[in-house]
């Protein structure tokens, strides 16, 4: 499937109860495990989309978050990536002090880490999840800080 039929055949994000994961190795760069894109699930290879489409774990529940914060951006794919963007730019500035500064500092992302491993918390948010928006208020050094004392819980 090409990038423009997956666009174009991408439903509204509150109409996707599901992400179905795909394999497509080119699309992700090394480092990464999966990747959203409109209601799919990019992986590296077609052993891993099958093993995420048949359970769900702490890489699904990741990107179903953002499936969630999609909703919450007027249930908008484009205003999702239209607003991640932005984010991943304005925190690419921060690049010199933190390696991949754009992604590790996007609210969205932050809010995808820090609750991945929580596999209940999006029971109660079929509207949206919108933790994104408190990130959102930090500034950078406070991003950098929160992700930094995440780190260390995770190792």
């Amino acid at each position: 499937m090409n990038i423009l039929m997956m666009i174009l055949r991408a439903k509204r994000p509150s109409r996707t109860a599901d992400m179905k994961a795909v394999a497509k190795p080119r699309w992700i760069r090394k480092g990464y495990e999966g990747l959203t894109f409109f209601g799919y699930i990019i992986t590296h290879s077609q052993l891993e989309a099958e093993a995420l489409n048949e359970r769900s774990d702490f890489l699904k529940n990741h990107e179903m978050i953002h499936l969630y914060q999609a909703r919450a951006t007027h249930d908008s794919w484009l205003c999702f990536y239209l607003r991640y963007a932005a984010y991943w730019l304005s925190a690419s500035r921060y690049c010199r002090r933190l390696h991949n500064a754009g992604y590790l500092l996007n609210p969205f992302e932050m809010e995808a880490y820090t609750h991945m491993h929580n596999l209940h918390y999006l029971d109660d948010k079929q509207q949206g999840a919108t933790g994104w928006k408190h990130f959102a208020a930090m500034t950078l050094q406070e991003r950098h800080d929160h992700m930094r004392r995440l780190r260390t819980l995770r190792l």
